[in-house]
């Protein structure tokens, strides 16, 4: 079995756990997810998807990726960004995020992971989470800019 067939056999007992229908649109929506690794809108899933289902409407989509978000399936990521991004990595992790082309990508500082927090973020408030995200110019846009 490979990763891909792994994540999603994973899927797919998250949703019969947590009773949430798996259907050929939800499996297909995540395997859309599981296929970009550069962290997608809903627009660029529902242009994927729409490719094997013609028929898929973009409110179905977006639901479907708004219902993922809300049983923790996926994560919302949105720095910089005028649409939400979707990250299938729940686990806490890191990102580049390039400003001129908006390219996310994954890292893990393990330093970063388990962070000290200054007791002030957490008096008198109750941490939800916290995300660390690094912006920066990615080495294509560099090279766009020096030509």
């Amino acid at each position: 079995m490979n990763n891909l067939e792994f994540q999603l056999d994973s899927f797919i007992i998250k949703c019969k756990e947590t009773g949430l229908s798996v259907t050929p649109q939800r499996i297909s929506i995540y395997k859309a997810l599981l296929a970009n690794n550069l962290h997608p809108s809903p627009d660029m899933v529902y242009a994927e998807i729409k490719k094997e289902n013609p028929t898929i409407s973009f409110a179905t989509v977006y639901k479907t990726l708004e219902t993922f978000e809300k049983q923790g399936f996926i994560k919302k990521v949105t720095p910089l960004h005028n649409t939400v991004r979707y990250d299938t990595i729940t686990e806490k992790h890191q990102h580049l995020v390039c400003v001129k082309c908006g390219k996310i990508t994954d890292i893990e500082i393990d330093e970063l992971s388990c962070i000290n927090l200054d007791p002030k973020v957490l008096q008198n408030n109750l941490l939800l989470d916290y995300n660390i995200d690094f912006n920066v110019i990615c080495e294509e846009c560099q090279k766009k800019l020096n030509n």
